[in-house]
């Protein structure tokens, strides 16, 4: 019994030192594992931006050289003198412009050193100056571009706009062999008249570029940069295994994963730290000059990573000798104990701290849910089964100027919905109740000032397993849309220069008098109206002064017609009178006062047309009744433009009847 009592304390002295001193221990080399994975997360964050910044730099330096380029006068001189021609024109003009441009190129391609070659295309797919690293002949001969990509994009684009290609394999200068990777940037040529002149190709070193950056000047880290589609898009370098144009998730299928995801961030991989972030040309390029930036399908966007191997436990021990002799040092000791309570406590504090930040945030978003809800733009409503009122955002208790302790529990919302519209209410709310579970409908709400307010009602169900509890709807203010169409159909019904109805309004309006005239037996007359010699008018003093004449007779027209009489605007000089409850002889002396008064009243055109600021028209009249079967006014329009034919070959300036 002794001994088996020192056994268990000997294993007990034994045991709990290097239990707390483990426990001690554990949270200070992770922690500082954790400072060393944060800083090597830092440091792959800083060397992606600053790789991302000098990519960015270097892509926006080239498209801003471009678009300079583009712009040179010599260069648009050179194109408009080649435009027309169908071979090789090299007189002495053109042959003086290709030099100065050959000089041009050659000094741009020794100054900014990133290109291999730059050429000028006309419209046709001809090429007309090159300048590369590789010795030209005195005269380059013309080549066809006609079904290149970089030709056949650019020629679509506008000026400023730029074509940019995926990195893809090209002449590294020395000879015209594959051995680089290039880019191909390219943009329209525009004249100062607007017109397309031809295209300016750029070919940009792209391994010279990328050999620029922090990772390949540094050799800190492994740099990832792929295509949308997942292609490798840094240039090979000697020593390395041929990566360009292959898929990124052949060598890293996690990073590729982890890219492909997400535009940007920073993830942890098993022996390695990523971060990353994507790029697209196409619309990110608002460091550049450049209007509107176009790719191959599929390439944009980019996505740059940067891979650094993550710090891990051993790695650490095998830094530094000591740390294992001082950890086994502290195991002997046993002193741990004090530590460990030390950091509990204090592991402890900043849990209570979490606690109660977490609880202050949760009562804080949940204070922003509810004022989002109660002031939304639309209204919000809850309704139990029966459609009685559950819960109503403050929006719509504005909208029908209630308070919530007047109608929640206490009001069925279809009692607020105008007697018209109930019935397309409570079929969308049958719609809720049944198995589609979700309705709509368009009503209008009685509000409590006597007002009525149009809305829009989209609702759907609330159900659980124990079935229906509630019903959600949005409610939208239709006002605006109301409004709006209200003043469409009235412009649609009138003449825009005088204001007067157009034929559309003159038929409608027709249509409801022959049938009031139907029932109650009143006759109906029409007078057809055109102002006599009005070509002339316009010949003469121009149609500004014609549209004054036009907008002067509508004015004194209804002046002088009755008060229930429609006036309307045919179309031209051509105007319609329709008469309710006129005769003949009525209908007639409406037609003559009328005919007097624009004889009698000149228009006012002002004193640029005429020396005193007027000028005298006349018209004709035709006069017809509406008979009775007519279903339309179609028969008496005829028969009246009849009656103003007459008029016409009489003189004009006349009166005329036309029997039916």
């Amino acid at each position: 019994m002794i001994i088996k009592a020192f056994w268990a304390r000997l294993t007990v002295a034994v045991l709990l030192p290097v239990s707390l001193v483990t426990l001690t221990l554990t949270p200070i080399v992770v922690s500082h594992l954790e400072e060393r994975v944060d800083g090597t997360r830092r440091s792959a964050e800083a060397l992606l931006a600053s790789e991302y910044d000098l990519l960015l730099r270097g892509m926006n330096e080239s498209f801003n050289q471009v678009l300079a380029t583009a712009e040179y006068p010599l260069l648009r001189r050179f194109l408009s003198r080649q435009d027309a021609a169908e071979t090789p024109t090299w007189g002495l003009a053109a042959q003086s412009d290709w030099e100065q441009l050959e000089a041009l190129f050659d000094t741009l391609l020794t100054h900014f050193g990133r290109y291999t070659r730059l050429a000028v295309v006309d419209t046709e797919g001809r090429e007309w100056v090159a300048t590369s690293t590789v010795p030209l002949l005195p005269r380059p001969p013309v080549v066809d571009h006609g079904t290149s990509t970089a030709f056949l994009q650019a020629m679509a684009l506008q000026a400023r706009d730029l074509y940019v290609s995926s990195p893809h394999l090209g002449a590294s200068g020395a000879e015209q062999t594959p051995v680089t990777t290039v880019i191909d940037i390219a943009t329209p040529i525009v004249g100062d008249q607007g017109e397309r002149l031809g295209v300016l190709l750029f070919t940009l070193d792209w391994s010279r570029l990328t050999a620029s950056l922090p990772h390949a000047r540094e050799s800190r880290g492994e740099a990832l940069l792929a295509g949308a589609q997942g292609r490798w898009l840094l240039p090979d370098t000697d020593g390395q295994e041929a990566r360009f144009g292959q898929p990124v998730a052949t060598h890293w299928p996690a990073a590729w994963s982890a890219m492909s995801d997400r535009n940007q961030g920073t993830v942890t991989l098993e022996n390695h730290l990523l971060a990353f972030r994507s790029h697209d040309l196409r619309t990110q390029h608002y460091r550049s000059q450049a209007g509107t930036i176009i790719s191959d399908p599929g390439t944009q966007p980019w996505r740059l990573g940067i891979l650094m191997l993550r710090p891990t436990l051993w790695g650490l021990l095998k830094e530094n000798p000591v740390q294992p002799l001082a950890i086994a040092l502290v195991y002997l000791l046993s002193v741990a104990f004090g530590l460990f309570w030390v950091l509990s406590n204090h592991r402890l504090r900043g849990l209570r701290q979490r606690a109660l930040l977490f609880s202050r945030e949760a009562r804080q978003y949940a204070n922003e849910v509810q004022d989002l809800y109660e002031h939304a733009p639309c209204g919000y409503h809850s309704l139990d089964s029966d459609g009685r009122v559950i819960k109503i955002n403050r929006t719509e208790l504005e909208w029908l100027g209630y308070r919530a302790d007047e109608v929640i529990e206490k009001r069925r919302y279809r009692d607020f919905v105008t007697p018209e519209t109930r019935a397309a209410f409570d079929a969308a709310f049958r719609q809720v109740l049944g198995e589609g579970q979700e309705g709509s409908a368009e009503c209008e709400l009685q509000c409590r000032d006597g007002t009525r307010l149009p809305v829009a009602i989209q609702a759907t169900a609330q159900v659980t397993d124990d079935g229906f509890q509630y019903s959600r709807a949005m409610v939208f203010d239709l006002s605006e849309r109301k409004a709006l169409e209200e003043r469409l159909e009235r412009q649609a019904l009138t003449d825009p220069l005088t204001g007067l109805g157009n034929r559309r309004a003159l038929e409608d309006q027709a249509a409801m008098e022959i049938a009031r005239a139907e029932r109650s037996g009143a006759p109906l007359s029409l007078i057809a109206v055109d102002l006599d010699h009005f070509k002339r008018i316009n010949d003469t003093y121009g149609h500004d002064v014609g549209d004054m004449v036009l907008q002067a007779f509508a004015k004194l027209a209804r002046q002088v017609l009755r008060d229930g009489d429609v006036l309307c605007r045919m179309g031209g000089e051509e105007f319609a009178v329709l008469l309710t409850d006129t005769h003949r002889d009525q209908a007639l002396q409406v037609a003559e006062r009328l005919r007097e008064a624009v004889a009698t009243t000149p228009a006012q055109v002002g004193q640029d047309a005429t020396e005193d600021g007027t000028l005298a028209y006349t018209a004709s009249l035709g006069v017809t009744l509406v008979c009775a079967g007519e279903t339309t006014l179609k028969p008496a329009i005829k028969r009246a433009d009849q009656g103003l034919y007459a008029a016409k070959e009489t003189g004009r300036n006349r009166v005329e009847w036309e029997e039916a």
